[in-house]
């Protein structure tokens, strides 16, 4: 192989369940069975490039200043997709220019918010299966929402996951000898599973990079001690996105323990006749309750909004002072009025934060930042 490609593969071989986007000049190529693959699902023209060997190497490639679409048009059809690029300076490389992974990019991982639907949020899911109960950790990595909890059962599981609607799923090598259908969450609901390495649910492992991560002594404060499994799949969960991002995750300042007995219990096939958020022939979001009471002016008002009607309160206490809230605002009309006014140019923060904790925000998003701001 030429020594360029000697370097490609060099990285393939670290990221083997990724497609590689390899920058060359202005553009993200991409080789052999990668190419193959790219070609067919982004319907671009496979060429060939000389590598060394008798035959040319399949390729394909996507101007750099394009790459989110693509990127997006991979990742929602379940594929992992590393981005590699020049750190360093081309007209100052001697020999070839040195090229990172910078980050991989993931269905529950994906930051484009242009293939992310606005009033709703993009999960990726842990779930640690043991045999002394089921741990579970979600996150939206472009909101920094963070939560964990634990269930007795898969039936609760089941539960929990269609109430998180993931686009992405890592677990445990129990969970996919567990007896749960993992098959059709692939198949029917579209979610990305896979299973981590063992080493990446240890105990001391999980503890020591939460404590890491949030700058604490001990977890007794975070109040993740109560939940011993809950723990193993929120440790793991922040592993993952370490070894996906490259980035420190600022944004991730807190975790919500919770306990599933704090909302109402609603299995799957209540909510799928209530019809709470999508209907139950055209699973569409109009006909839905949440149509019906969605009159928020704001990206991030929508997700909570979401949020509130897929998991209802029981405490008389809670339930009473978000009534009282509402109330407030109710016999108030011309500063509800007035607020609702101010509210539609609120841009979603939640998100722009995130790609600018990312570095991957344009111009217009921080121009748009500091006009909310």
């Amino acid at each position: 192989l030429t020594p360029m490609m000697q370097k490609y593969m060099e990285t393939k071989e670290q990221y083997k369940d990724c497609i590689l986007f390899y920058r060359l000049g202005d553009f993200y190529e991409m080789f052999f069975d990668d190419a193959l693959v790219a070609s067919k699902e982004l319907e671009i023209t496979l060429t060939g490039k000389s590598c060394g060997l008798e035959e040319r190497a399949p390729m394909c490639g996507i101007p750099y200043h394009a790459v989110e679409g693509y990127l997006s048009k991979l990742v929602s059809r379940g594929y992992k997709v590393a981005i590699c690029e020049q750190v360093e300076d081309p007209k100052l490389a001697k020999g070839l220019v040195k090229r990172e992974v910078i980050r991989v990019v993931t269905p529950g991982t994906n930051l484009n918010v242009q293939s992310l639907e606005a009033g709703k949020n993009n999960y990726l899911l842990s779930i640690a299966y043991t045999p002394d109960g089921i741990g579970i950790s979600a996150a939206d990595v472009t909101t920094g929402d963070y939560y964990v909890t634990e269930v007795e059962d898969l039936k609760k599981l089941n539960d929990e996951l269609m109430k998180y609607e993931p686009s992405e799923i890592i677990c445990n090598e129990a969970f996919l000898v567990s007896g749960f259908d993992v098959n059709d969450l692939k198949t029917r609901l579209h979610i990305s599973v896979n299973a981590l390495e063992s080493h990446m649910f240890d105990d001391d492992g999980c503890r020591r990079i939460l404590m890491k991560h949030f700058k604490v002594n001990t977890l007794i404060g975070l109040g993740v001690e109560e939940f011993p499994t809950g723990l193993l799949a929120a440790g793991a969960l922040l592993q993952y996105l370490y070894d996906t991002q490259k980035t420190d995750l600022e944004h991730f300042t807190h975790i919500y323990p919770y306990l599933t007995s704090k909302y109402m219990l609603l299995d799957s096939s209540t909510r799928r006749n209530l019809e709470l958020t999508e209907t139950l022939r055209g699973r569409e979001k109009r006909g839905t309750l949440l149509w019906v009471l969605d009159k928020t002016s704001t990206a991030m008002g929508k997700r909570m909004l979401r949020s509130w009607i897929e998991q209802p309160l029981v405490s008389s206490a809670a339930i009473n002072r978000r009534l009282n809230a509402v109330e407030s605002l109710v016999h108030q009309t011309v500063q509800r009025g007035d607020l609702i006014e101010e509210l539609h140019y609120i841009s979603d923060l939640e998100r722009l934060m995130t790609r600018t904790v990312y570095g991957s925000d344009t111009p217009k998003e921080i121009y748009a930042m500091a006009q909310t701001c």
